[in-house]
């Protein structure tokens, strides 16, 4: 097995020995890397990619240790953004068809182009006829139908929405 040994101060990696068992390593460190030194170095079965060392143990950074940190804001995801050294979310709306996350502004958009917009509402139309139908069949055999009008408010809220968009 590979145990990798690790720079306190810097954190990387100075050594791989090749041991037969971590025990083995731990009783005799300075048998397999002679500048072995308790106070600078710090050793372990896992390779880490990204690590960091706080009260007396290695471990990989988190992501938002990574964003923090090492200002990778590039692992931000849509939604997030960076406020006093803070991760804050922001979730989308759900009023929106095609969610769009305005990294300028930190802010959700709608996203989604004339034809998208388009074929969305003919579906919407289109759904809104069949619950129609289905409700007044419903009515005809005495079922209630508290659900279709509930879908079908659904259905004319988000029609009114698509078509107040202006591209």
């Amino acid at each position: 097995m590979i145990i990798y040994i690790y720079d306190i101060k810097t954190l990387t990696a100075v050594a791989r020995p090749i041991v037969n068992s971590y025990g083995e390593f731990k009783a005799e460190p300075t048998k397999f890397y002679p500048d072995w030194n308790v106070i600078n170095h710090i050793s372990t079965e896992v390779e880490f990619q990204n690590p960091i060392y706080i009260d007396g143990v290695i471990r990989e950074k988190t992501r938002e240790e990574l964003i923090l940190l090492d200002n990778k804001i590039e692992l931000l995801q849509d939604g997030e953004y960076i406020e006093n050294n803070k991760i804050i979310r922001v979730e989308a709306p759900s009023y929106l068809f095609k969610k769009l996350w305005n990294k300028d502004i930190n802010a959700w958009e709608e996203g989604a182009i004339q034809e998208e917009i388009n074929l969305e509402v003919n579906r919407l139309i289109n759904e809104f006829t069949i619950l129609g139908e289905q409700k007044e069949r419903w009515i005809k055999y005495g079922f209630d139908v508290l659900d279709i009008e509930n879908k079908m408010g659904k259905n004319i809220i988000q029609r009114n929405y698509l078509l107040s968009i202006k591209l």
